[in-house]
């Protein structure tokens, strides 16, 4: 007959920090974005034309959305890491 050691109760998490709530809060925000733009661009499926400055474009309205929701993205990104460097270079 053999006995089982007691096992240690399984250790507690810690608790979240604001920081982690806030993180979690972006990610969601931005899987609801990145679904409601994938369904807006997916519903609009007819030609466009889009005028830069001189030249005129026609292409299908969803890869016009899809290029813009792209640039937005990219914009976003760049600037979140210019503010974030910029915060790590600030002297404490």
């Amino acid at each position: 007959m053999t006995t089982q050691a007691p096992q240690p109760p399984p250790a507690s998490q810690p608790p979240r920090t604001a920081a982690d709530k806030a993180q979690r809060s972006r990610m969601i925000g931005a899987i609801v974005i990145a679904v409601v733009a994938i369904w807006f661009i997916l519903a609009n499926t007819r030609k466009a034309s889009i005028t830069f400055w001189i030249v005129t474009v026609t292409s299908p309205m969803w890869l016009t959305l899809a290029g813009t929701f792209l640039a937005g993205m990219l914009t976003s990104l760049l600037l979140t890491r210019t503010r974030t460097r910029k915060r790590q270079k600030q002297p404490q």
